[in-house]
């Protein structure tokens, strides 16, 4: 049992080390005014066309209250707009702007290029294996999610 806290502790800090260290490779080579959970939030909307801020923090495992924060600095950067539903004027959805989607593709660019570089230090089994186990913990993951819902 000690051992398997260890294990989780150990993937924590790494997990924060990592996501830490792309929002300073951000910051540094791409966009300052993106951050991780705002280039998620790009991210979403860019793959999905339309959203609500609903759909986002359910997405995101987060508050409606933090999405509608990073969605208003989103909007004031013209990075995406909303728009009222026309049948109920409740829903109100996010769409991507053109510098919203510019923003999206260099990001992506920048991150793909920062990864590709530092997983060149790894043999390709060692990715793959990696990466199963990641995805193995995202789906059972998943799957206590839709258990407890």
């Amino acid at each position: 049992m000690i051992e398997l806290q260890q294990f989780i502790q150990r993937y924590q800090q790494a997990f924060q080390r990592i996501y830490r260290n792309i929002n300073d490779m951000m910051n540094e080579h791409v966009h300052a005014n993106i951050t991780t959970d705002q280039f998620t939030v790009l991210q979403y909307i860019a793959q999905n066309n339309k959203v609500t801020s609903t759909e986002i923090a359910r997405e995101m495992g987060v508050g409606k209250s933090a999405i509608t924060a990073l969605v208003n600095r989103l909007v004031q950067r013209n990075m995406i707009t909303r728009e009222r539903n026309e049948q109920d004027r409740r829903i109100v959805y996010l769409r991507m702007t053109d510098e919203g989607l510019y923003a999206v593709q260099q990001t992506k660019q920048a991150i793909h290029r920062y990864l590709e570089d530092k997983l060149s230090h790894f043999p390709i089994e060692d990715i793959e294996k990696f990466l199963l186990s990641i995805e193995k913990l995202a789906e059972l993951m998943e799957d206590d999610k839709g258990a407890s819902s």
